[in-house]
């Protein structure tokens, strides 16, 4: 019997579905595994389909006319992404590049349609992830163009610990390398540490290595009384 990551099973994607819809959409999918480094695809790239990540990380940008990186969001496990590639042009808007070793599930982009086209509750399900793609995009273009750095840094650290309220005295390991934290910021990574240092003489936290301590859950939690990301 076929067996699925946990991570899979819980993406909103499936987990509003019947068991009989859910299983006929898992059937459909195929497991793929990216090197760390390595290119899922390629912005411009004829869409094969769509995904959703299992375990690891991805980062997905895009290049400037200048050529430079610009990060447009980080794929966590549990969350889909390439839908938008399902309609439209039907090509992959960003490149899809793993941070570390991670494992894909995808839905070929033909089967999966023939597979909406036959159910209104799956092609539901597609459109209420696409609806959570562009709440996230609403709230980061808030985030990035309407707060403080030391307030994008506050949403980022909640962000480590799943929206759970840090209180004085709890503890965020910082599992990026500030370079990439910084790309998810708006920032760039002298301003972050710039950042961190200012908080700390502040009083609000404390940065050992790669693990940030809250001194001060209140004047921390008002940094981070922000939209969800």
């Amino acid at each position: 019997m076929r067996t699925y990551p946990e991570t899979l099973l819980a993406t909103p994607l499936l987990a509003d579905l019947e068991a009989t819809q859910r299983d006929q959409l898992l059937a459909a999918a195929m497991p793929r595994t990216v090197a760390k480094g390595a290119t899922l695809f390629h912005e411009g790239d004829r869409a094969e389909g769509f995904f959703v990540l299992a375990s690891g990380s991805l980062k997905l940008v895009r290049l400037t006319a200048q050529g430079k990186e610009m990060l447009i969001h980080m794929v966590r496990p549990g969350q889909t992404f390439a839908e938008a590639a399902v309609f439209g042009p039907r090509t992959y808007p960003v490149t899809a590049v793993a941070v570390e070793e991670s494992e894909v599930w995808m839905w070929p982009l033909a089967r999966l349609l023939a597979m909406l086209r036959g159910s209104p509750e799956l092609a539901l399900a597609v459109i209420l992830s696409l609806s959570v793609w562009v709440r996230h995009l609403v709230a980061k273009l808030e985030l990035l163009t309407q707060r403080r750095v030391e307030e994008r840094l506050a949403v980022y650290l909640l962000g480590r610990v799943k929206g759970r309220r840090l209180a004085s005295r709890d503890e965020v390991v910082l599992d990026e390398p500030k370079q990439l934290i910084a790309a998810q910021l708006g920032t760039a990574p002298e301003v972050l540490s710039r950042t961190f240092r200012r908080l700390e003489e502040d009083g609000i936290l404390a940065v050992d290595g790669d693990r940030v301590r809250i001194l001060d859950g209140e004047r921390f939690a008002v940094l981070a009384e922000l939209i969800e990301i």
